[in-house]
């Protein structure tokens, strides 16, 4: 008995959800976008001409031999003040990262059927701002301190953990156009599935790595912000889809974990 496939979507079928969505998620976006930008320049603003210099290098940059929790989470929002290239290449980054992440996530995704868990982007933009600078942090004293670098700060692990959600918004949408195609051939299926995913990952942690000769960027904080941007979207859809509630509090748990555990590892390793 043959199956038949899933009906591929009607032409403008996209562009038409599109004008359905109300304008206030259009307006929440921008504001975000304009937050994240006030956010990054006028704390660079502040570390340049308010704040005092003893107090940003003891508790805003982080010293990977000396770092306190302060510093840990406001170094990610820290550009280096000799190189203003650095504070423009992640605003820039971030920008393009966040309206693709707008296209996929809140117009292609719902308009093919595919719609995320209610709740579900806030909760990821509050966790990566929020909780993530902390594993990231994590990463960067461990990575630094073998790399023979002192100091560390920058947006650029949150950027790639944008970069991970985004991945995660497009490997669902392969997922579920393959899971619902209901096709025969299903062990040729599970090939396409995890050819699509180790292929993303692959270009993804190469392009990290290119970076690795110039030897003033950590790419491992960098590759670190990519896979946490992979997995926290999952371990979130998961808490936001949850049955009852031991199946949320599980979620939770696993949530706190991949978050902690970065956080403080480079705690037990000898320095």
């Amino acid at each position: 008995m043959t199956q038949t496939k899933a009906p591929s979507p009607p032409n403008g079928t996209i562009l038409s959800y599109a004008r359905t969505i109300p304008r206030s998620i259009f307006l929440l976006y921008f504001l975000f976008l304009a937050g994240i930008f006030g956010l990054l320049s006028g704390f660079q603003y502040a570390i340049l001409r308010i704040i005092p210099i003893d107090f940003t290098l003891r508790h805003i940059y982080l010293n990977v031999a000396d770092p306190n929790l302060l510093s840990m989470f406001l170094s990610n929002y820290m550009h280096n003040p000799l190189d203003s290239s650095h504070i423009m290449n992640n605003l820039s980054s971030a920008y393009l990262l966040i309206i693709a992440i707008f296209v996929v996530g809140i117009i292609i995704l719902p308009a093919l059927r595919s719609p995320m868990p209610p709740k579900f982007f806030p909760a990821n933009y509050l966790v990566f701002l929020l909780l993530l600078p902390f594993p990231i942090s994590g990463i960067s004293i461990w990575s630094a301190r073998i790399m023979g670098k002192e100091w560390s700060s920058g947006f650029s692990g949150i950027t790639y953990a944008f970069l991970g959600l985004l991945f995660f918004l497009m490997l669902s949408l392969v997922y579920r156009t393959v899971l619902e195609s209901r096709s025969e051939k299903i062990s040729q299926s599970v090939f396409v599935l995890l050819t699509a995913t180790f292929l993303t990952l692959t270009l993804a942690i190469c392009q990290i790595f290119a970076e690795l000769p110039s030897g003033t960027v950590n790419v491992y904080a960098h590759l670190g912000g990519l896979l946490l941007g992979l997995l926290i979207p999952s371990l979130i859809g998961l808490f936001l889809t949850a049955q009852d509630q031991k199946q949320k509090a599980v979620a939770g748990v696993f949530i706190g974990f991949v978050l902690f555990i970065p956080s403080v590892f480079w705690l037990l390793l000898p320095f």
